[in-house]
């Protein structure tokens, strides 16, 4: 949540912070974002992603030759279900999706408090966690 927050504040006044292309998608079936820039929005936040994970597969690269459980590897990257049921998986991400782009836009449409907008929506995703992941 913290991440996410620090994000929106560097770069919400550039790209309207569109972290995540399920935000992007949201945004554009609103109205509130362009159509004819969501392509390029979603290209660059996986080139981002990718940035990332490699920054990350370079910061823990001593710990690899030395763990052995791919499943321990792979938690650096990813979560994982507790019991793998790839309907029941698909469908929490779907509600959890929802869950994150309709409280943004909620979040959005509310002007009251523009400046903890970021700390809002770090918080409802801390929430999401919590109660979904």
């Amino acid at each position: 949540g913290l991440a996410v927050t620090m994000g929106v504040y560097a770069v919400g006044t550039f790209s309207g912070a569109h972290l995540n292309p399920a935000v992007t998608v949201a945004l554009a079936m609103d109205g509130g974002f362009s159509w004819a820039q969501v392509p390029g929005y979603i290209v660059c936040q996986m080139l981002g992603g990718i940035v990332g994970g490699v920054f990350v597969w370079l910061m823990y690269l001593p710990h690899w030759k030395v763990t052995e459980d791919p499943a321990v590897k792979l938690v650096i990257f990813s979560t994982a279900p507790a019991i793998k049921n790839y309907f029941a998986n698909f469908l929490s991400e779907i509600i959890g999706t929802m869950a994150l782009t309709l409280g943004i836009l909620f979040i959005g449409v509310n002007k009251i408090a523009d400046g903890l907008n970021p700390i809002i929506v770090g918080s409802l995703i801390i929430a999401i966690g919590l109660s979904l992941g």
